[in-house]
């Protein structure tokens, strides 16, 4: 009996040394679960160009996680395939994120997005300039200050000023909002990839995790691999 109940141990150990070492390989090439790391939509939302794997984030500019999550973005988008694309979606459930969302389009609509969205990010993070006025519940365009600081950064502030609450914004601001609500945007920033697969700390997998942020990604890259062999 114990000639064959000796080897039989060892044989266990080495099984059970075997799966801990495949569950550790697992995690670290990225092998991440839904629900616990993204959220698969319950339908997928059409993207704009099929002909590449969008991957969209959701932001406000006076979200300070999204200030800080800027430059770690901005740094993952320099070593982005040439078969994705990164696109923006400001979000809004109150009026005051509203105004800086028809900023942020106003920027992109006049083709200075690249000159002016740092520096919104800056001015209301840094400055503490809302760019808006609060009038009882709601808040409205400061015009004024809208305007000089588009001026500040070579852009027509007068402008910009007009196209704020133009007929062009107001529709961008609505196809956003119903791209949020189809995105099930539960906070900022968060990401959504492919149409299909949205990427938030608030999951379960990012419980006690320091680098929640570079972890997003890292799940995002995941996923963009996943749909890219998925269509081959």
């Amino acid at each position: 009996m114990n000639v064959v109940v000796a080897p039989l141990s060892r044989l266990f150990a080495l099984v059970f040394t075997l799966l801990f070492s495949l569950v550790a390989c697992a995690q670290e090439d990225g092998q991440f679960k839904a629900g616990q790391h993204y959220q698969v939509l319950p339908q997928a939302v059409p993207q704009k160009d099929d002909s590449r794997i969008e991957v969209t984030e959701m932001f406000w500019y006076g979200c300070g996680h999204c200030y800080h999550f800027e430059p770690t973005l901005n740094r993952w988008k320099e070593k982005m395939p040439e078969d994705v694309a990164l696109l923006k979606i400001p979000a809004i459930w109150q009026p005051l994120m509203e105004v800086h969302a028809r900023m942020y389009y106003v920027a992109d609509t006049m083709g200075v997005l690249d000159r002016l969205h740092a520096p919104i990010f800056n001015a209301i993070n840094n400055q503490r300039k809302m760019f808006a006025v609060k009038e009882g519940r709601n808040w409205n365009p400061d015009l004024k200050a809208i305007e000089e600081l588009f001026n500040a950064h070579g852009a027509d502030g007068a402008k910009a000023a007009k196209l704020m609450n133009s007929f062009t914004i107001n529709s961008r601001v609505k196809q956003g909002m119903a791209n949020q609500r189809a995105y099930q945007l539960s906070g900022t920033p968060e990401v959504v990839v492919a149409g299909k697969y949205r990427i938030s700390t608030s999951l379960p997998g990012f419980k006690g995790k320091s680098n929640g942020q570079e972890l997003m990604l890292q799940v995002a890259d995941y996923l963009i691999a996943k749909e890219r062999a998925e269509r081959s």
